[in-house]
């Protein structure tokens, strides 16, 4: 969990507790404190895990299953961009070789995903979504650079 997450919830828990010692019943603070698990779901960027975690103290649910949720959530989220990735090269007419293809398919890095999938609205070439340098279409030195297609 993000650390700046982790914090706000202890402040949450803290103050909670503090509200119980002072008479506040148990069934109320439980219900105030889903109710900010609730609203700290609705942000947007936050984790699979982060998700897994607030979503589980909400419906109670058994150990060991935030985990297999979370993995189950974030390989979801990276097929949905993989799938996106190759549909947008597709559309544009960008021919994507089997290596290329293989290294999209094979890729579970959420930020890795995001990054290819952002160069996939620009990109010449499938290879250019693996360049080191955004500035340049290949990480290869010895590849001339690409101009984009007149249809793109």
């Amino acid at each position: 969990m993000n650390p700046e997450l982790r914090e706000e919830i202890a402040g949450i828990s803290t103050s909670l507790m503090a509200g119980m010692a002072l008479g506040l019943p148990p069934e109320k603070a439980r219900a105030e404190l889903h109710g900010r698990y609730k609203e700290i779901l609705k942000r947007e960027n936050l984790s699979p895990w982060d998700i897994a975690y607030l979503r589980g103290k909400i419906e109670k649910w058994p150990p060991g299953y935030v985990e297999e949720w979370a993995s189950g959530y974030a390989e979801g989220l990276a097929e949905a961009r993989v799938s996106r990735i190759l549909r947008i090269l597709e559309k544009r007419g960008i021919p994507v070789p089997e290596g290329e293809r293989e290294r999209i398919t094979s890729s579970t890095d959420l930020d890795t995903l995001a990054l290819w999938f952002d160069r996939s609205l620009t990109a010449a070439t499938a290879e250019d979504l693996f360049s080191e340098d955004q500035g340049l279409p290949s990480a290869d030195p010895m590849r001339p650079p690409s101009t984009p297609s007149p249809a793109a």
